[in-house]
């Protein structure tokens, strides 16, 4: 089966109102080189995506995370509905770093996953193991995945593998090793939701992908995109990376 590939931006709590030229500096860049072979998503601070969804309608924008309540009395949050109200599309939910720094629990996840997909979002799932899990990687992986719910498919659910150890430091595990995980975590999909729809779910790489290593793992045979972190940031770097499908 034929999957999308997905180039997707995470800006983490970067950027101001003057990044849009970042923006429509990969959108020229999309349009220039027609590029077809990926769907590009960026996801900036929340306080951006009004306005960058009302100036481009190249690229298509998410959320960075959302409440699992559609409303009520909590300070600080966003709800789905909110999301797509602005004009998103998708929503990233379980990175590590909520997971570390708000200590996301996987039944909070679990309850995120389903608002975002009731709100008719496509939820970009985060998953990955720490540098002390990597020999308990497959155990990590799989209490992952069974924190989805049961109604999740192509439509409504991508992967995210991203090592932990590996974002923002520069490390990645070998061509192989991601292959290998990649497919590894398509058969854990398989046993929650059958092979037939688990082999439509694109399943991405992130952690540090940038463009000098961006070629090798995007055409990797197990791998539909990628979640760029501090690489997305930068209009050049974040077009080569684009570009690096085959």
């Amino acid at each position: 089966m034929k999957r999308t590939k997905y180039t997707v931006a995470n800006w983490k709590m970067n950027g101001l109102t003057g990044s849009i030229n970042i923006v429509k500096s990969i959108s020229r860049h999309i349009k220039r080189s027609k590029h077809i072979k990926s769907r590009i998503v960026i996801c900036p601070p929340f306080t951006l995506l009004s306005y960058f969804a009302q100036n481009d309608n190249t690229i298509s924008f998410g959320g960075q995370n959302c409440h699992f309540l559609e409303n009520g009395a909590f300070t600080g949050s966003i709800s789905a509905p909110m999301l797509k109200s602005v004009g998103c599309k998708f929503v990233i939910i379980g990175h590590s770093e909520r997971r570390q720094y708000q200590k996301e629990t996987s039944k909070e996840i679990n309850l995120k996953i389903k608002a975002a997909i009731s709100a008719n979002l496509k939820v970009i799932y985060c998953i990955g193991e720490k540098l002390n899990q990597i020999k308990n990687r497959n155990v990590i992986l799989k209490r992952q995945i069974n924190s989805l719910p049961i109604n999740f498919n192509n439509k409504n659910i991508i992967i995210a593998y991203e090592p932990v150890w590996a974002i923002g430091t520069g490390k990645t595990p070998t061509a192989d090793e991601i292959n290998n995980i990649h497919l590894k975590i398509r058969k854990l999909l398989a046993i929650k939701i059958g092979a037939s729809k688990s082999n439509g779910i694109s399943i991405l790489y992130g952690g540090s992908v940038n463009a000098n290593n961006a070629y090798e793992i995007l055409n990797l045979p197990e791998v539909d995109g990628a979640l760029v972190g501090g690489a997305s940031l930068k209009a050049k770097e974040f077009s080569k990376i684009i570009d690096s499908y085959k």
